[in-house]
């Protein structure tokens, strides 16, 4: 018995030596590296991919398009490139999401030409347009007939019966309001877009009928406060500033006080900035509970700051020539250089003073909400005075990262949360696989300075690549 075992081990272990490797060797345990070589399709390959997630870059990285869409990104080890796919060598080189906007009016039909291309020159490859019902201009980006970024549209926007526009849609009761919401629905606009004169109850019946028909809310307020608007369900709150939220953090015993704290509102008092900064704290109670209260309800903030910036500074020839205007329509960009923004004209020196001051509080506030995982994405604000096509986008950018904000987070704030502010999170956005190819390769590091988003060398948008300066035309 005992040397029928000892020589059944000796034949299981022959057996073991043969056989291990030739299952080592089996091609079906070996990982497939996939190739890909369909016709004209392109390899973008050595540069560093910042993919707009957060995740730390991909060094040596290769991005590569089939038409309108993203087929492969990662590592070159990851992938074979086929002879039929055209490949550039992009070695030095960085890539991130095409920028997102979430906030900028059009221009008339004369002008939107040149302004659409140069926001594309500049990175944007999707802009939202509040207050902006031009469902026939995104139809046309979207056939290709315009070079454009993807456009969402909202309708005229919804105010109360004193509004300073008189071409808004102005009303007084719940069922004028939900008659507005409808109306627009029947438009096909992509979001709703509601004004300072709209008190609480208006609001909750504008946005409890924009979501019976599927559509977001965007609120520039005034006559509600933000905390409120987050409890009545809207989806999106405008501008950080005095033209929406100072008056939303004034501790509650100074409320009545600063109930008219916010712009266009003739009632205004500029004189009150310096209570206001003097009352206001970064971390603030009744900041970090809005804070939370946003972040609970999934309420996007565009904090606008570049506007901000604009009307605060707007004594300073110095802060204009930031924005450039020489990227702005010629008569426009003279009637910029006239005098001071029009918004603070009025205002004393006293006052613009005190706004200054006040402003870096504003500042912290919104590194605040970032702290407090508040969705924030960047808006510009365009047709307002110094607002420079593409120019101001990366201004925003810059005031994001003085607020304390890392540039890789400032990236993901200017792609992926405004992808996902305007749910088209699974089409754009980000650097994966499946998604549009909407890109941005730049010359120089973002992550060492934020203001090297501006090095552009050229964008793709779906897929279709650009030369920057063929889009600008002369200069």
């Amino acid at each position: 018995m005992r040397s029928w075992m000892l020589g059944s081990m000796v034949l299981l272990t022959v057996v073991a030596s043969i056989a291990t490797p030739q299952l080592a060797s089996t091609p079906a345990l070996q990982p497939r590296v996939p190739l890909l070589d369909a016709e004209g399709a392109l390899a973008l390959t050595g540069a560093t991919v910042i993919d707009g997630t957060g995740s730390s870059p991909l060094r040596d990285g290769v991005v590569v398009i089939d038409r309108e869409r993203i087929v492969y990104v990662g590592p070159a080890s990851g992938v074979r490139i086929g002879r039929r796919v055209k490949v550039s060598h992009l070695t030095g080189k960085w890539i991130v999401p095409g920028f997102i906007d979430t906030h900028g009016h059009l221009p008339g039909a004369d002008g939107v030409a040149p302004f659409l291309a140069q926001l594309v020159a500049f990175g944007t490859t999707t802009l939202r347009a509040p207050a902006n019902p031009r469902v026939e201009l995104r139809e046309l980006v979207k056939k290709g007939e315009a070079v454009g970024p993807q456009l969402l549209v909202a309708g005229t926007l919804i105010d109360g019966v004193d509004s300073v526009y008189n071409w808004a849609v102005r009303v007084s009761t719940e069922a004028e309001v939900r008659d507005a919401v409808k109306r627009q629905a029947g438009d096909r606009v992509d979001f709703i877009k509601l004004y300072v004169g709209l008190p609480p109850n208006l609001v909750r019946a504008a946005v409890e009928e924009a979501h019976r028909h599927g559509l977001r809310v965007i609120g520039h307020l005034g006559n509600t406060t933000w905390r409120e608007a987050a409890e009545l369900g809207i989806d999106s709150l405008a501008h950080s500033w005095y033209s929406g939220l100072a008056h939303s953090v004034v501790p509650l015993q100074f409320r009545a006080e600063f109930r008219d704290f916010y712009v266009p509102n003739p009632r205004f008092d500029p004189g009150l900035f310096r209570k206001w900064r003097e009352l206001v704290e970064p971390d603030s109670p009744e900041v970090l509970a809005l804070a939370d209260k946003l972040r609970e309800r999934h309420v996007e903030v565009h904090p606008n700051l570049v506007l901000g910036e604009a009307m605060t500074w707007g004594d300073d020839p110095a802060v204009l020539e930031r924005v450039e205007p020489a990227f702005a329509p010629p008569e426009i960009a003279a009637g910029w250089r006239r005098g001071r923004h029009p918004y603070s004209a009025r205002w004393s020196t006293g006052d613009l003073t005190e706004a200054k001051l006040a402003f870096q509080s504003m500042i912290a506030i919104v590194r605040s909400f970032h702290e407090r995982g508040v969705l924030l994405t960047a808006g510009t604000d365009y047709q307002n005075p110094w607002m420079t096509p593409g120019v101001a986008f990366h201004r925003e950018l810059e005031l994001l990262a003085s607020a304390g904000i890392r540039p890789l987070d400032v990236i993901r704030i200017a792609t992926r949360n405004g992808a996902e502010a305007l749910g088209i999170g699974k089409d754009a956005g980000t650097i994966e696989r499946g998604k549009r190819a909407d890109l941005v390769v730049l010359s120089a590091d973002p992550l060492a300075s934020i203001s090297h988003t501006r090095r552009i060398e050229r964008v793709f948008l779906r897929g279709r690549m650009f030369d920057p300066r063929l889009l600008l035309g002369p200069r």
